[in-house]
């Protein structure tokens, strides 16, 4: 039995396979750039541009808008709560009772009483037994210790006062958001700084680089991300009193398209993620169907002379040698599209499944060949 012809079918299916309406999963290096000019956007070659002009470095920080709050010496608060502690030797005021005998005939030794906790008012001031009120607010332990000492001149023999104190949300920061441990913490004479009270507070509940930690001092709110927050840097501020600090999770990625072999979004580990670790997180490109000469990055630029926003399209060429060191200089940012192109090759592959599923590949062949 002769075999069909069907030379017909194959000029009517290679236009097919120069067009659009084969399947795809991403666009060729052409389909990019030729509508991309023709709706005046810009298509930049990474190689054509001087080192000078890389894009994507990352921007310095602005400056931080919330000073050092002042140094502390310790002066007492309204809330705190003191604790003070009377030793005495001989007579003794605050000694358990006993009689005149039973005094005269002890061996003097040193008396300690611990007299009730007392929480300073509003007013500033405390109680003190047979000695009356005392103003202790803004005044430092040892001042308020030796006062007390001197009121009790004539009461009591040799008497000697400590005050101890717990400070009370006076001098505190409240923590709140991502963190572990959320709540009120209180300041130290140590002037606790901004990562002082992040570790406190044990630390972020997520990675350093999805976390941006907002200050609020009286009216003030200031903002960093946590993996540009260091020891010495600008942002690591001396806390005041009424500080809120605030952990914010805020996940940073880009999204990788077309023949990568993980099409995802990858997230950033830091500032400093290159085109070269963006394409190597994305398990590089698919050998039977990516264009080495296409690989894009899609942004949004800001405009010259404040205009706005405008879309520019970053083009690699892989098979230029150049590209691997250029790419490792090109810094990615948060929302960027990477997108490797189809090869041209792949559209013609898929009409030559086509072919096979309408006559067998014995035939396809013979098509393919004449």
């Amino acid at each position: 039995m002769p075999r069909p012809d069907l030379r017909w079918l194959l000029p009517a299916l290679l236009p097919v396979s120069a067009c659009s309406t084969l399947p795809a999963g991403a666009p060729t290096v052409s389909q990019v750039v030729g509508p991309a000019s023709a709706s005046g956007i810009a298509v930049v070659d990474i190689a054509d541009m001087p080192p000078d002009t890389q894009p994507g470095t990352v921007a310095p920080d602005r400056s931080w808008p919330i000073a050092d709050a002042a140094p502390w010496s310790g002066e007492i608060g309204v809330g705190d709560t003191l604790t003070v502690t009377v030793f005495e030797v001989g007579y003794s005021l605050f000694a358990p009772s006993g009689g005149s005998e039973a005094r005269d005939a002890a061996v003097p030794a040193a008396n300690a009483r611990v007299l009730p906790k007392m929480e300073v008012g509003e007013s500033g001031e405390v109680a003190i037994p047979y000695l009356g009120t005392l103003r202790v607010a803004g005044r430092s332990a040892a001042a308020v210790s030796s006062e007390i000492g001197k009121r009790l001149r004539g009461m009591s023999q040799s008497a000697q006062v400590v005050v101890s104190v717990d400070r009370g949300p006076a001098r505190s920061v409240v923590t709140s958001g991502d963190v572990r441990n959320p709540g009120r913490h209180p300041l130290t004479l140590a002037g606790e700084r901004l990562l002082d009270m992040i570790a406190q507070a044990g630390g972020p509940a997520n990675r350093p680089a999805d976390t941006r930690v907002r200050l609020v001092r009286a009216g003030q709110v200031a903002e960093i991300r946590l993996d540009r927050l260091r020891v010495d840097s600008a942002a690591n501020v001396r806390l005041a009193p009424g500080d809120h600090v605030q952990l914010i999770r805020s996940v940073r990625s880009l999204t990788v398209l077309g023949s990568a072999r993980n099409v995802s979004e990858v997230p950033f580990e830091s500032d400093d993620l290159s085109l070269a670790e963006a394409i190597a997180r994305s398990g590089g490109l698919v050998d039977e169907r990516a264009d080495a000469t296409g690989v894009f990055v899609f942004r949004y630029e800001e405009g010259v002379d404040g205009a706005g926003p405008r879309p520019v399209i970053y083009r690699l060429n892989l098979l230029d040698p150049r590209s691997y060191f250029l790419s490792q200089k090109f810094r990615m940012r948060e929302k960027d599209v990477l997108l490797v192109a189809n090869a041209r090759s792949v559209q013609f592959g898929k009409l030559v499944q086509m072919l096979n599923t309408l006559v067998t590949p014995a035939i396809t062949i013979d098509l393919l060949t004449r």
